[in-house]
């Protein structure tokens, strides 16, 4: 059961990426910590998202802020 939790979240920040066209590191770390989300497994989901066009960036505050009020409008 626990597995398809994660799959289901994995599915979400796809979905979000594709829809945004950018995910930023934080988000992913605050969804996957390192103990829940391995390295190789990190990689895999990172080529996944450059293969759908996904950016992943750094960064936060205002930019962060107008992806997710961008996000909410859509």
């Amino acid at each position: 059961m626990a597995a398809l939790k994660e799959k289901d979240i994995e599915d979400a920040l796809l979905e979000l990426g594709v829809k945004r066209g950018v995910l930023f590191f934080e988000e992913l770390y605050d969804v996957f910590p390192a103990d829940y989300f391995p390295l190789e497994e990190m990689d895999r989901f990172l080529m996944l998202l450059d293969d759908l066009g996904v950016k992943v960036i750094e960064g936060e505050g205002e930019g962060r802020q107008k992806a997710r009020h961008k996000h909410r409008a859509a």
